[in-house]
């Protein structure tokens, strides 16, 4: 007879319901335990409320030293910043972000002038008072004379039903294009004083390109720029960065002159500045030969800049990725200016590049909750065009990116009641970043200087364009304080020498950047799905 069965069945139960009840304790201590240890792993949001001030000064501090001389591409103080956020990279324990290495290595051409001098119907311009510019060619010496020819605002798109140049030939000829769209005069075209991709710089400059223009002078007022004149000349009067893609065409000459420089040239031959512009407005509007020659002379020096875009890579459950960019270049230095000749570009764009450090220091510390993986991008020569980002974007497989979050300028001051998505409207990410604000009792805003077209001067343009949904995130302009440093910043500081490290700032507005940027990023590996572009959009797709 076993055990059992001398055992009466009350006491049998009680034995198997003993066991029971140990075994049930155990679990729940167990599950507790666990409960314990993730209720004790720190979120997210936690982890980015105490980013020290120290964590967020150190990248700022050293990006906008005079030792970097203002991170040029191509110089000493441009590969200094390459080699140090190689080696944050490397710091924190992330993996290589391209071909088994943390740098994506592109050539560019750089061409630097001597001099331009511009000359029509006796008239001289200045050059630097007048015109500022760059010759695009492997050439000495430059010399050569075009007709001139007006194209209004030198737009041609089918999104608006709109074309400038109609079927005016202009090849081997000098456009002379006014700056911004057909917009900025009247609401109901284009988006309004919101400037479009079509508005940009660089857009009439590629048009112009593409139909063999020998040479371009865009024509600058304050109001159609969206800067003053030392914006212009600060960017333009130093060295010239082209990738090679952007080098097929045959412009020998792009710049800007000043509108009553313009108008200069065409009182010499009695024409009106107000006749010229009447028509620019419409839809019928032809160009028109002014009947004049520009010679165009100077000398040139060309060089083969090698610099690199940095790259890292964080492993999510998917080979999916979200890739977060803020360009490391700024403008350099000023050999012929007396005193502080070093645009150091502290805020543009070491904040950022800060930023975008912080924020994947923390995704690496929660690597193991990442559905999508992160690839992280500092690129070169964004000053120049985007051209870091745009290298990256033709040299990179894109079926495979979710979305791209990009930094620039972060702003230092304190906490903002408002979170701005630049670019978000575009797509679902608008949504996504609406409901985070809100949660969060803050406002979503818009940036103040759209009429800029901030969207396609930063490097989430590079993105775009190939179809990448892509956000510039920033805390917004409406300080707690009341104070709009952010806006002041844009209008009195951006590319000068002004912009430079201040030990003093709050950096609160870079927190919610960071903060921001994170929760964004939770959000979309929640989501898990490809995020949606929004109908009629104001620029062109590319393959």
């Amino acid at each position: 007879m076993n055990i059992n069965q001398r055992l009466s069945p009350p006491f049998t139960n009680q034995v198997a319901m003993k066991k029971s009840y140990n075994h049930f304790t155990f679990l729940f201590l167990i599950l507790l335990l666990v409960s314990c240890l993730n209720s004790s792993k720190e979120s997210i949001r936690q982890r980015a409320e105490r980013i020290s001030l120290s964590e967020m000064q150190s990248v700022t501090e050293f990006l906008g030293h005079d030792l970097l001389e203002g991170r040029a591409p191509g110089t000493r103080g441009g590969d200094m910043a390459e080699i140090y956020t190689k080696s944050l990279f490397k710091y924190m324990d992330m993996d290589p972000g391209i071909n088994n290495s943390y740098l994506q290595p592109f050539i560019m051409k750089g061409f630097s002038n001597k001099g331009v001098s511009l000359m029509a119907n006796g008239v001289e311009l200045e050059y630097i008072e007048d015109v500022v510019g760059s010759f695009t060619v492997e050439k000495e010496n430059i010399d050569f004379a075009a007709d001139a020819v007006f194209v209004g605002f030198g737009v041609k798109t089918d999104i608006w039903n709109w074309d400038d140049y109609k079927d005016v030939d202009v090849e081997n000829k000098i456009v002379i294009t006014r700056v911004n769209d057909p917009g900025i005069n009247n609401p109901d075209i284009f988006e309004g004083k919101t400037l479009t991709y079509f508005g940009r710089w660089t857009y009439h400059i590629e048009e112009a390109a593409r139909r063999g223009a020998k040479g371009i002078l865009l024509i600058h007022t304050d109001e159609t720029a969206g800067y003053d004149w030392n914006v212009v000349k600060n960017s333009w009067t130093g060295e010239e960065l082209f990738i090679e893609s952007d080098l097929k065409n045959n412009l020998q000459f792009r710049g800007w002159i000043k509108e009553n420089s313009f108008e200069k040239l065409l009182k010499s031959k009695n024409q009106s500045l107000e006749d010229l512009y009447k028509h620019t407005n419409s839809p019928n509007f032809q160009p028109i030969d002014l009947a004049f020659k520009i010679q165009v002379a100077g000398q040139n020096t060309v060089r083969d800049v090698l610099n690199n875009n940095v790259l890292a890579h964080i492993q999510g459950k998917s080979d999916e990725r979200i890739v977060l960019s803020a360009h490391l270049d700024h403008l350099g230095k000023d050999d012929t200016k007396e005193g502080d000749n070093i645009y150091n570009g502290a805020i543009d764009n070491g904040t950022a590049v800060a930023a975008m450090m912080l924020v994947a220091k923390i995704l690496k510390e929660h690597q193991d909750d990442l559905h999508y993986s992160v690839t992280i991008l500092a690129c070169n020569a964004e000053e120049s065009g985007l051209l870091g980002s745009k290298y990256y974007a033709q040299n990179t497989d894109k079926s495979n990116i979710i979305a791209n979050i990009n930094f620039e300028s972060t702003p230092v001051w304190a906490k903002s009641k408002s979170i701005m998505g630049i670019g978000a409207r575009f797509s679902e990410l608008e949504e996504i970043i609406k409901q985070i604000a809100q949660r969060d009792q803050l406002e979503y805003s818009s940036f103040s200087l759209s009429n800029q077209g901030l969207f396609y001067r930063s490097d989430q343009y590079s993105f775009a364009r190939y179809g990448v949904p892509a956000v510039w995130i920033s805390a917004g302009e409406d300080e707690i304080t009341g104070e709009r440093n952010y806006t002041e910043f844009w209008s009195k500081d951006y590319h000068t020498v002004k912009d430079e490290y201040n030990p003093d700032w709050e950096l609160e507005g870079m927190r919610q950047t960071i903060l921001y940027a994170l929760l964004l990023i939770e959000e979309i590996n929640l989501k898990k799905s490809r995020l949606k572009w929004k109908s009629n959009l104001p620029f062109p797709m590319e393959k």
